[in-house]
C-alpha cells in the first residue's frame, strides 16, 4: 500500500523536484508561516513569563486578552505551516516517513496543540479568577512548555534540513 501511495505521489514528486520556484516558495511558506508564528507565540509567552500574578480583575482580564490576542494568527500560521510540510513530505514521502526525526517534529507539533489548547483553558481560568491569581501559576507552565516546544520543533526542523 506504501508504495502505490509514493506512486500516485510520483507526479507532484517531480514537479517538486523540477521547479526551483516551487520548492523555494514552499520552504518559505513552511519557515516563514514557523518564523511568524513562534515569533507571537513567544513574544506572549514573554509577557507571561515577565508578569507577576494579577492581583486585580482589571490586571487579569488584560493579561488574559494580551495572551489571546495572538491565538488566531498563531493558528493561521500553523495551519500555513502544516498545508506547507505536507506538501514537502508528499514531494519525498519515501524518505521521510522513515526518518525519525520527521515523526519528532510532528509528535512535537501535536504537543504543541494540546498545550495551546490548554493555555486556553489556563487564560480562561485567569480571567474568571480576576484578582486571585489561581489559573496564573498554570498559565506560567503553559508560556515555558510554548518556549521550550517552538524551539525543540525549530531544532527538529534543522535535523530534517540536515538529512
Amino acid at each position: 500500500m506504501f508504495e502505490s501511495v509514493v506512486s500516485a505521489l510520483e507526479p507532484w514528486a517531480t514537479m517538486y523536484g523540477d521547479s526551483t520556484a516551487l520548492s523555494v516558495g514552499l520552504t518559505f511558506a513552511h519557515l516563514g508561516s514557523m518564523m511568524v508564528g513562534g515569533g507571537l507565540a513567544i513574544a506572549a509567552d514573554r509577557t507571561v513569563l515577565r508578569s507577576a500574578p494579577p492581583t486585580t480583575p482589571a490586571a487579569s482580564v488584560t493579561l488574559a486578552n494580551a495572551m489571546g490576542d495572538v491565538h488566531r494568527p498563531v493558528v493561521i500560521a500553523l495551519v500555513i505551516s502544516l498545508i506547507s510540510g505536507g506538501l514537502q513530505l508528499a514531494a519525498d514521502l519515501e524518505s521521510l516517513a522513515v526518518n525519525k526525526v520527521m515523526w519528532v517534529k510532528i509528535a512535537l507539533l501535536i504537543l504543541l496543540a494540546g498545550n495551546g489548547y490548554l493555555m486556553l483553558r489556563d487564560e480562561a481560568a485567569v480571567r474568571r479568577d480576576a484578582g486571585v491569581g489561581k489559573g496564573f501559576a498554570a498559565l506560567r507552565i503553559r508560556a515555558i512548555t510554548s518556549v521550550v516546544l517552538w524551539l525543540a520543533i525549530t531544532l527538529a526542523g534543522v535535523g530534517l534540513m540536515q538529512g
